[in-house]
């Protein structure tokens, strides 16, 4: 707190002061005290009265200080009036009283609002799981049935199966990390694993797909990692050009890690909008050309990369490319 600023809020007491000395010094002078007398004696008024207001702002300026320090010190800041220093005066007792009744009822209204989007994310994951048993069921009978409405219907219930996935982990997004199992994961059967799980829907849109030089190994979450890649395959398929679509996946060892390249023929990425790919909702101008871009996809792979430690890139020319670049740092528990 500035003097200034102290001063602007005495302003009415220090009026009331001057007028008063204003008023006793016109009523002495009429009663024949000298201009000297009068002087000293608001000299004797204002010097002590000048003493008590700045020893009272120099109170006031440390004990702000201190309550700043306080908050300053705290992670949880809606603690302070219970972590505060006790009150110095009755105002300020009446003022902390109130405050800790204000926090009490907000950190109330928090717990709520907590248990409240824990229960709708345990229903929501409970929901997913029981909806995988049905889309599994059918995913069962149509490869026990090699017919070519049943390849349709294999392949959207591969999209159907992306779907479930993506909000099971938007669900989870702010405590995924207690769903991690990092394990050693080889790059060609990851990518394999997700060519599998997409077949159908590959087929169904005469994708043909390239692996190259994929044999290193690296430590990461396996589940995690094919959810990545089918998130990236989708979005290639997605926004594919009008020549037959190429995807090709390879890897290579840079000074500092590994990385997975996943490269498309499609119809790339303006220049203007490569930087907001990763927010959430944005879908660009290929997004509103089509009907059925979310901009969720990448903003997930995006968070997942921040939790796992991968670097993140995408590399696009409109009308020509797309290149996504997923890196992962060489580290003590990174074997190569």
């Amino acid at each position: 707190m500035r003097f200034s600023d102290w001063l602007r809020d005495k302003r009415a007491v220090l009026l009331v002061c001057f007028a008063g000395a204003l008023f006793f010094s016109a009523l002495l002078w009429l009663f024949g005290l000298e201009v000297g007398e009068i002087c000293l004696l608001l000299l004797c008024f204002f010097l002590p009265a000048a003493g008590l207001l700045w020893w009272d702002y120099w109170r006031m300026r440390r004990r702000l200080t201190n309550l700043r320090a306080v908050m300053d010190a705290l992670d949880k800041k809606y603690l302070f009036a219970q972590i505060a220093d006790a009150p110095t005066s009755a105002w300020e007792k009446a003022y902390f009283d109130l405050m800790k009744t204000a926090m009490k009822a907000m950190t109330d209204e928090v717990s709520d609002a907590n248990r409240q989007s824990r229960e709708y994310r345990e229903f929501i994951e409970q929901w997913i799981h029981e909806m995988k048993v049905p889309l599994t069921a059918v995913r069962l009978l149509c490869e026990n049935h090699k017919t070519e409405e049943a390849r349709k219907i294999l392949s959207q219930t591969e999209l159907l199966m992306q779907g479930v996935e993506r909000v099971l982990f938007y669900a989870r997004l702010g405590s995924v990390e207690k769903d991690y199992l990092i394990t050693e994961v080889s790059l060609r059967e990851c990518v394999s694993e997700v060519l599998a799980q997409n077949k159908q829907f590959l087929i169904q849109n005469n994708v043909c797909v390239q692996m190259e030089s994929l044999t290193y190994t690296v430590y990461s979450d396996a589940k995690w990692l094919q959810f990545m890649l089918s998130q990236l395959i989708v979005n290639s398929v997605k926004y594919r050009g009008t020549q037959p679509l190429v995807i090709t996946v390879s890897s290579g060892e840079q000074e500092n890690g590994i990385t997975l390249t996943l490269s498309d023929n499609g119809m790339g990425i303006k220049e203007s909008e490569i930087s907001r790919v990763f927010e959430k909702g944005f879908v660009g101008s290929n997004g509103r050309a089509g009907d059925n871009a979310t901009g969720i996809g990448l903003y997930l792979c995006d968070k997942l990369c921040e939790r796992l430690g991968i670097g993140i890139e995408i590399q696009s020319k409109a009308g020509e490319y797309t290149t996504v670049l997923l890196h992962f740092p060489k580290s003590d528990f990174l074997r190569v």
